[in-house]
């Protein structure tokens, strides 16, 4: 049964619902149905002005409207159906709260003027439940089929490498019904005398009304010095909604010897004997890691955005991953204010 909101007069209208009866576990889709209806024609694409509610976080749109036509009262409404995600992040009652959503229409399709339609959806509430066993982990995935990959090139541990040698590790996640924001970042840490560059991107897929989330996590290990380096393990605990049990994802630990690099050396000793042969000093140019730690930003910023409930998304996934002698991508409720 739809929630309206509105006169049913010749105005604008809209219906919400949420398409699920089922048990709804912490981490798992909830889809949210959003209806507009205009009294003539749409003449531009609806704004949603979304909420940002406390445990809960709510994806906007990510496929073009299913159109149709309804007739009420002798009105004729042209109706986009539109479908939200939602994602209970703990367990409890949860809320979607009432939104504006904002869109241009016209009375008949010659009209020259356009109507500005304001409509508010109706607030839903649901109940999501903690899946069995995952008491002591602070956030968790609940999905069908998901999918993590990881590949390196070259392969660390195989043969010693020279200081300025990089090695990257490339971690792909997949899984149907998940976007690829709600993924755990891959937790590229510190470590002394490695310099670690993170580049994400998301590559969602939508095909015939099914989405296919994923993203991808490339990171870069640049070997600054020489010595012996270990890259901790790591470990994703999610929920299979089928197997209805936690499951679990394993990163082996790396460990890799750095030797000197003659080529590094001779340059450094050409360097300081041109700076200390009095020749005019020039400007000290800025460090080569700059413009990739730029773009680690930029691609945070486009992945996850500035918003609110981005930076509440990444503080509870980052714990997802940490030392484990493994490092999991779940906290424990100890570890909430993990980086």
């Amino acid at each position: 049964m739809f929630l309206c909101f509105g006169a049913w007069a010749q105005e604008a209208k809209v219906r919400t619902r949420l398409a699920t009866n089922n048990v709804v576990w912490v981490g798992q889709k909830v889809t949210v149905v959003v209806e507009l209806l205009a009294p003539g024609y749409f003449a531009g694409a609806p704004t949603f002005d979304l909420p940002d509610p406390q445990g809960v976080l709510l994806v906007p749109p990510m496929e073009h409207p299913v159109v149709g036509n309804e007739t009420i009262d002798d009105t004729s409404y042209t109706v986009q159906r539109y479908e939200l995600s939602a994602f209970a992040m703990r367990a409890g009652e949860q809320s979607v709260p009432a939104m504006r959503i904002r869109f241009p229409f016209k009375r008949t399709p010659l009209d020259t003027n356009q109507i500005s339609a304001t409509v508010t959806t109706a607030p839903l509430r649901f109940k999501a439940q903690l899946p069995p066993g995952a008491e002591n982990l602070g956030t968790v995935i609940s999905a069908k089929g998901l999918k993590v990959e990881e590949a390196w090139q070259p392969e660390p541990g195989k043969t010693n490498v020279p200081a300025g040698a990089a090695f990257t590790r490339t971690v792909t996640f997949s899984a149907p019904e998940v976007p690829g924001m709600v993924f755990p970042p891959f937790p590229a840490g510190q470590i002394d005398g490695l310099g670690i560059y993170t580049k994400r991107q998301i590559n969602d897929q939508a095909e015939r009304g099914v989405l296919q989330g994923g993203r991808r996590d490339v990171i870069t290990y640049v070997c600054q010095r020489p010595g012996q380096f270990t890259i901790p393990a790591a470990r994703l605990v999610w929920f299979d909604l089928e197997a209805k049990q936690l499951q679990t994802n394993d990163f082996s630990a790396r460990t890799f010897t750095v030797v000197p690099n003659p080529a590094l050396a001779s340059t450094a000793a050409t360097n300081t004997a041109t700076s200390t042969s009095g020749a005019a000093t020039t400007q000290r140019p800025t460090p080569w890691w700059h413009p990739a730690g730029l773009i680690v930003l930029v691609s945070f910023a486009l992945v996850f955005g500035l918003r609110v409930r981005s930076r509440r998304l990444l503080a509870g996934f980052l714990a997802v991953f940490r030392p484990v002698h493994l490092q999991p991508l779940n906290p424990t409720s100890t570890s909430d204010h993990t980086n």
